[in-house]
């Protein structure tokens, strides 16, 4: 845990009037068909297979949930591109849950202020959302470590400050914004990746993305 008090999360932190969460899709440009265990030199270049990128894709590496909504047939091009390949080099999907992975992050003029690696599943990006629903009147909505990441959002009755850092507890990012705002940007945000993750399991054939738990 990164702080535990209103006067820790505040010190330092930047008001961004538009910072809201957003639901990502991550991207990946081609599927590995390699070994991870034993590679050969050169393997990352050339056991390799072009994936189906999406229209929607940004900087090459996510399609956020408002920009999928209504284009799902795009990210299930890009689903259907991954399963067809791990058919093709006889690789078990279990083990490709990477290629699947979908992760909250809260975006400022557009860009990503901070994000959460370790959320990988829909149960994951549910919680952190559900989280910043939280009706108390003031406190701690989340806090979460894993693998030297940690991450914490603190409320007031109008604000809510976030923190991301390090496991030393090295703050990197520390950002506050208006809480009525977060909470409705929440509430839009979940339920629209639930309406793009029924449209995906549909039309890939199916659930990748843990929507089902």
């Amino acid at each position: 845990m990164l702080f535990e008090n209103l006067a820790e999360f505040a010190r330092a932190s930047k008001y961004l009037p538009d910072l809201a969460p957003e639901v990502a899709f991550l991207i990946k440009p081609d599927f590995f068909y390699g070994s991870f265990n034993k590679p050969e030199p050169n393997d990352l270049r050339n056991k390799v297979e072009k994936l189906y990128q999406p229209r929607q894709t940004r900087s090459g590496q996510m399609v956020l949930s408002a920009a999928a909504q209504g284009h799902e047939s795009e990210l299930a091009r890009y689903y259907t591109s991954v399963v067809q390949a791990a058919a093709k080099h006889r690789k078990q999907l279990r083990e490709q849950a990477h290629y699947f992975w979908m992760r909250p992050v809260l975006l400022s003029r557009g860009e990503v202020q901070l994000s959460f690696p370790w959320y990988d599943t829909f149960p994951e990006n549910a919680s952190l959302l559900k989280s910043l629903l939280d009706p108390k009147p003031e406190g701690l909505l989340y806090s979460d470590m894993d693998q030297g990441w940690t991450g914490g959002a603190y409320a007031t009755a109008d604000k809510v400050y976030f923190v991301e850092g390090d496991e030393d507890g090295k703050v990197h990012t520390a950002c506050h914004t208006d809480r009525a705002r977060v909470q409705q940007a929440a509430t839009t945000t979940l339920a629209r990746t639930r309406q793009v993750l029924e449209t995906l399991v549909k039309q890939v054939g199916q659930d990748y993305w843990g929507f089902g738990k």
